[in-house]
């Protein structure tokens, strides 16, 4: 399957980006009318899935010192949604990032 890969870096400390960025990859979920969501954080990475429309779709999430990483690959099918989730997913992790004061 091919795969979606966001990276977005960061200056805090790695345990805040995982509980800043937890609700805001729920809400790209939603965003694409997804349901069934499971996440499961080990540590600074997560593994996800949820299905949208007719789709199941799987990811993974990594926080580093300095950036988080999203990963989801896509169905084939689902490939011409590859632009939007790109840009979903950059949008909601910038805003998990971003400080308090601008959100």
């Amino acid at each position: 399957m091919p795969t979606v890969s966001v990276s977005v870096p960061h200056d805090k400390d790695p345990d805040e980006v995982v509980k800043r960025a937890t609700p805001y990859i729920e809400k790209m979920v939603n965003d694409f009318e997804g349901h069934d969501l499971e996440m499961e954080w080990t540590g600074r990475k997560a593994e996800f899935s949820f299905k949208s429309m007719a789709f199941s779709i799987s990811g993974s999430a990594d926080v580093t010192d300095d950036q988080i990483s999203v990963d989801i690959e896509l169905p084939l099918m689902a490939m011409i949604f590859k632009d939007k989730v790109e840009k979903a997913i950059n949008k909601n992790l910038n805003r998990a990032l971003a400080d308090e004061e601008a959100s």
